[in-house]
């Protein structure tokens, strides 16, 4: 450094002239007299890159985050802006108690987006002329339609190359009924648990034959499902529709049938005044093993009303003690707050196990302090009570 600082300023110009511009810029940091040297060099050299490197710059772009205070109208503005600079993907989350949000028209027939999610306090008022052409992913999460006709024209037409749509219906009841035809849908998601204003009237209409991946879940059994279209390609289906069995009070359930834990699980919650659970295997010889699978007994959100309330008396024919059955079992007995009686019957287990099983069964907690347990095998002179 001490040799180059030696030499002449028109020396070092010279230098300076063959190196990048940025270098040179750079060499102002060295010391005093380096400082403003740069700004005699003859020549610099500046390159635009930015064609090459305009998706880097619009991905910065298209990130903007409004803060709490930020009214209907600035979101409206930040909208417009975003569709005259290009953007492609749109999310907007607004939570207001006063002001619906609408969406500007102009959004409505932009052909740049691709992804477009809603969510909350927005109100969605579709013009005639809707046409999104490049959207591949629509989100709608507790928005609400102005109209039915608002729906039909967005999801029957507006999108005509949609791949995935989520529909979250869990705040409100908007549209009641709505018509989904897209010939390009592949992923469906639809979650209805709005309990509120339930109507029997409510229709979803699916028309998708290039679906692969079905996902509804309706908890407030608010209508009906109608898939109007076959669906060749469908790989996966989870439909969760709720139907109650209201005046159901007395259960038999096989229990040596795959999956026959999710459906009990399923019948407990669907039957609130339910008074009598029996489950049964089949008899000797006709038996027939399930392949026992974990079920998240101590895990489950809620306990089935009737459980609470109503269950007075649980019996299990053929128990084996396995731990599946046991995790049951114990779930039944914490829960059971007006349990009278539960009784198990192990027909097909040695002698010697019978103790065993019943002394699990009587260490168990039981929610209601009036429960007797009961177990029994033949011949019914061996009784155990509790």
């Amino acid at each position: 450094m001490d040799m180059i600082s030696r030499l002449s300023d028109d020396l070092l110009l010279k230098i300076l002239s063959s190196l990048p511009t940025k270098d040179v810029v750079s060499t102002m940091l060295l010391s005093k007299r380096w400082k403003f040297l740069w700004t005699m060099v003859p020549a610099l050299y500046f390159q635009n890159d930015f064609e090459s490197s305009k998706d880097d710059y619009a991905k910065f772009r298209q990130h903007l985050r409004l803060g709490w205070h930020s009214t209907t109208d600035d979101i409206t503005i930040w909208i417009k802006i975003a569709v005259a600079r290009r953007v492609r993907k749109l999310k907007i989350h607004c939570y207001t108690d006063d002001d619906d949000i609408f969406l500007p028209s102009c959004l409505y027939t932009y052909n740049n987006l691709e992804v477009l999610k809603l969510g909350n306090s927005i109100v969605l008022d579709v013009p005639e002329d809707v046409c999104l052409p490049s959207l591949k992913t629509l989100h709608l999460l507790c928005v609400e339609f102005r109209n039915e006709e608002s729906a039909r024209r967005l999801l029957s037409g507006g999108c005509p190359v949609l791949e995935e749509f989520v529909l979250d219906k869990s705040e409100n009841v908007s549209p009641p009924c709505f018509y989904l035809e897209v010939p390009s849908l592949q992923r469906l998601s639809i979650l209805d648990t709005y309990l509120e204003g339930n109507d029997s009237d409510v229709k979803v209409v699916i028309k998708t034959p290039s679906l692969r991946y079905l996902n509804v879940v309706d908890k407030c059994d608010s209508g009906l499902l109608f898939l109007s279209e076959n669906m060749p390609d469908m790989v996966v289906a989870n439909i969760q529709h709720r139907v109650e069995f209201n005046q159901l009070v007395h259960l038999e359930l096989c229990s040596s049938v795959e999956k026959w834990c999710e459906l009990l699980n399923w019948m407990l919650e669907s039957s609130p005044k339910l008074k009598v659970l029996k489950l049964n295997k089949c008899k000797p010889h006709r038996f027939v093993y399930a392949k026992h699978i974990e079920y998240p007994w101590g895990k489950l959100s809620s306990v089935p009303e009737c459980l609470l309330l109503h269950l007075n008396t649980f019996g299990w024919n053929f128990y084996n003690g396995c731990r599946e059955e046991k995790k049951m079992v114990a779930y039944i007995l914490r829960h059971a707050k007006r349990l009278k009686s539960a009784k198990i019957s192990m027909w097909d287990l040695d002698c010697e196990d019978e103790p065993h099983i019943f002394t699990e069964w009587r260490s168990f907690h039981r929610a209601s302090k009036l429960c007797q347990l009961l177990s029994e095998r033949e011949p019914r002179s061996n009784w155990y009570e509790s």
